[in-house]
């Protein structure tokens, strides 16, 4: 099952139209003047959605894994070059596997961690364990020391003094709070304290000083509101949300603050933002117009604006995207995407320009891929 699939009752959809309809009445709706555009680029190898995409140190992306129109996981990966506008297969996985995590290492390798290994006939996820490596010099996977507990809709953190971070997962029926450390120099991970409160398909974000803050990603009221910070291998609960969020992103802002966006709940037009000192969430200016409530992504930009773009609303999906201001605390309309997506990737490329490649689309699983210019 589609983890988005529970998003679509109709209660929640008849709110959100009931919510637009207001703001289009009141004159409140974005404006419709627009900056950015997105143009197609190379397509890729193969359509897949759910996968990973990584920024290596040479200024290429990595994709792999991922689930295809098929239904089928997949292990292949493949490299994008932003100076041809072409994708070229490299060395596949040894494990097949989506919804994992992928995360850049100091040393330049790509610690690709768990993921969901499959799915029965009856709906049951089964996570996956294994953890491997991606070497851009040889265009290989290695595998690496297993995590301690099988996770998909996890959170991956690369931290300071260059170890990684995982915490959670499962799904949002049934979430967890155990979290461990991955030692590139050991090739092992390691338990370390578990989190106040299960979460599964959550955000979490390094902050300047070196904390994690993490948030969200729990079904009851009080533990989707919830957010906590990890230190030295510690988990003190901060303040709490404005509103409930159990499928989010964040982005750190320029500024130190951390702006969330989406969740399946009945204010997820309401998007805000954490300041850690003091430990704070405040809302933004309504993004007025019927949100993607999850499979969007959230990218920031070099000019200090946070672009979302596609994901799933409740009228189907959202190929629009959207601009939020830090310095204004507003949201502003800007080019929309060539097509409907959600599950998709978007990698801010050194050239300032944005990523967007696979997903889902109204004519199935995606294998093209467009720039966003800002």
């Amino acid at each position: 099952m589609n983890h988005l699939d529970h998003y679509r009752s109709g209660a929640i959809r008849t709110l959100l139209m009931g919510l637009f309809a207001v703001a289009m009445a009141t004159g409140t709706a974005i404006p419709s003047s627009a900056q950015g555009t997105w143009t197609n680029t190379g397509s890729l190898n193969t359509a897949r959605r759910f996968h990973s995409a990584t920024l290596l140190m040479n200024g290429e992306v990595l994709v792999a894994g991922g689930r295809d129109s098929a239904g089928n996981t997949l292990t292949s990966a493949e490299l994008y070059n932003p100076a041809t506008g072409k994708w070229t297969v490299t060395g596949s996985l040894a494990t097949a596997r989506y919804i994992h995590s992928a995360t850049l290492l100091s040393n330049g390798e790509v610690l690709v961690a768990g993921g969901i290994f499959g799915i029965d006939i009856h709906g049951v996820i089964t996570c996956d364990a294994t953890a491997e490596l991606y070497n851009p010099t040889t265009g290989q996977w290695t595998t690496t020391g297993s995590m301690g507990k099988s996770r998909c809709y996890h959170s991956a953190t690369l931290l300071t003094d260059g170890t990684v971070l995982v915490a959670g997962g499962g799904t949002i029926s049934s979430p967890d709070n155990s979290a461990e450390i991955y030692d590139p120099s050991k090739g092992t991970w390691k338990a370390t304290g578990s989190m106040n409160v299960a979460r599964a398909v959550t955000a979490a974000t390094l902050l300047p000083n070196g904390q994690v803050l993490i948030s969200g990603g729990n079904s009851t009221s009080a533990g989707g509101r919830s957010a906590e910070l990890y230190t030295n291998g510690h988990w003190n609960l901060t303040t709490s949300m404005n509103v409930l969020r159990q499928s989010l992103t964040a982005t750190l802002l320029t500024n130190g603050d951390v702006l969330v966006f989406g969740g399946s709940n009945l204010e997820s037009n309401a998007t805000e933002f954490y300041n850690p000192n003091p430990a704070t969430w405040s809302r933004t200016q309504c993004f007025c117009v019927s949100p993607p409530i999850g499979g969007h992504t959230e990218t920031l930009l070099p000019n200090g604006k946070v672009l979302i773009a596609g994901g799933l609303n409740e009228y189907h999906f959202f190929f629009g995207a959207r601009l939020y201001d830090p310095s204004t605390n507003f949201w502003s309309a800007t080019g929309n995407m060539n097509t409907f997506r959600s599950g998709h990737t978007a990698t801010l490329l050194r050239n300032g320009q944005v990523l967007a490649a696979g997903g889902s689309g109204s004519s199935g699983v995606l294998a093209s891929a467009e720039l966003y210019r800002p």
